[in-house]
């Protein structure tokens, strides 16, 4: 198993960003309970299309930066605060041209203005996670997500006041939405207050040669999470402007409302493989550098761990989830139940991918990462054409795991290949 200081590090740090994620989580979930229960199928299909369009375009934002970003200040910390500068300046910009031109494309969506007007408001989630997410680079090269945890769950708090009040109210879903925006602003203002704790300030001082760097390189992972997210967020927006069978008795927005609280209790059993990679990333190219054998063992360990891990989570997610849809969604909720197994039967499949394709990045051959990621997403909308006008949201949920499954196979075929590269022909 791994060395203890090693393992102890990597622990640690899982477990703060799943006491983080347990607490974001389950102020979610109550934000759904409460939005469910005040505002129905078509309140909370609203409110889903208002999150999912920032969630679908933020990996644009990313665009992979962190990975190539993490990868080197864990080489050379001293880079730190211009690195720090430039990544916001770099979010920044992107952001706001994806807002302005996501508003204007609104304008041929078939939704009505209030939904047009809400998903504006909501596309300021854009800006706040970007600036979030810039910061977690820095707390995970100094394994510190403690720092993140603690400002991820302020924010939440906020978010879970502002919901309450605004639903006690019955304020218009939109404004219900907006609490994640105002969120978001006081997580990151926390943020800042403990990348100072890290000997750094926010600085503007705009390096041509580290943006022009950054870019490049991170173009290979953009292009791959760009794809990977058509993969996993499209199928809502599918859902809710396709023809769908009427035997279920639902209209669009009502269809991804179902499919929407299957699919966030499917998220939170993804948080594990998530988190656990953040803190075993850096200590997989630290351990490259000090050879092959290192590394192997190393990655034999996180593959273990996540496998078991992704089984029995999997296993439970079947088995409980009845339980989870009633205590969520209430009764108006139970065709999520089917959505919601079917996603839990393939998790372990989700355990497995993300490890392998860090293992690539780790060796440097990320380049071969979005061919991977553009057939999935060609398969993926193409099948969800085909299949949703027959089967709606449950044609989603099999092919979301039919589609990982693919990715699952190309990237152990690409991993092996990757390792001969690195070792057998160097």
């Amino acid at each position: 198993m791994f060395k203890s200081e090693t393992a102890t590090k990597i622990a640690s740090n899982t477990i703060y960003q799943i006491i983080g994620k347990v607490v974001s989580m389950s102020i979610t979930m109550l934000a759904v309970m409460i939005i469910t229960r005040t505002y129905g199928k078509e309140g909370y299909g609203a409110f889903s299309l208002m999150q999912t369009f920032p969630a679908l375009f933020f990996v644009i934002v990313d665009f992979g930066i962190n990975a190539i970003a993490a990868r080197e200040l864990s080489k050379d910390w001293s880079k730190a605060n211009k690195y720090l500068g430039n990544i916001v300046l770099i979010r920044l910009l992107f952001s706001f041209l994806l807002v302005l031109l996501i508003s204007i494309s609104l304008s041929f969506f078939p939704y009505s203005a209030d939904l047009k007007l809400g998903i504006r408001l909501s596309l300021l989630l854009l800006c706040t996670q970007s600036l979030f997410t810039t910061a977690n680079i820095f707390f995970q090269v100094k394994l510190k997500y403690s720092y993140s945890t603690i400002s991820y769950t302020l924010g939440y708090f906020v978010i879970l006041a502002l919901v309450l009040i605004l639903s006690y109210f019955k304020v218009d879903i939109k404004w219900v939405n907006f609490s994640y925006v105002i969120g978001g602003i006081v997580t990151f203002l926390m943020c800042l207050k403990f990348i100072k704790k890290l000997g750094l300030e926010l600085s503007f001082s705009v390096d041509k040669d580290l943006w022009k760097y950054l870019i490049l390189s991170s173009l290979p992972l953009g292009i791959m999470f760009c794809f990977s997210q058509i993969s996993f967020k499209q199928d809502s927006l599918m859902i809710s402007v396709m023809k769908l069978p009427t035997s279920y008795g639902l209209n669009n927005t009502e269809s991804v409302a179902i499919y929407a609280l299957a699919y966030k209790v499917f998220e939170v059993l993804l948080v594990i493989p998530t988190f656990f990679m953040n803190s075993a990333y850096p200590v997989l190219v630290r351990h490259m550098m000090e050879g092959k054998e290192k590394l192997k063992h190393t990655f034999s360990n996180v593959i273990l761990f996540l496998f078991c891990s992704g089984a029995l989570i999997g296993l439970l997610g079947v088995v409980a989830s009845p339980i989870a849809i009633r205590i969520i969604g209430g009764e108006g909720f139970n065709q999520s139940v089917l959505a919601l197994r079917i996603l839990s039967s393939g998790l372990v499949v989700f355990y497995l991918t993300q490890p392998i394709s860090w293992l690539i990045v780790t060796l440097g051959y990320q380049s071969r990462l979005p061919f991977i990621y553009f057939l999935s997403a060609v398969f993926n909308v193409v099948a969800n054409i085909l299949f949703i006008p027959k089967y709606s949201f449950y044609a989603s949920a099999v092919i979301t795991i039919l589609t990982e499954i693919v990715i699952l196979i190309l990237l152990v075929f690409t991993a092996k290949k990757s390792w001969k590269d690195k070792y057998v022909k160097s």
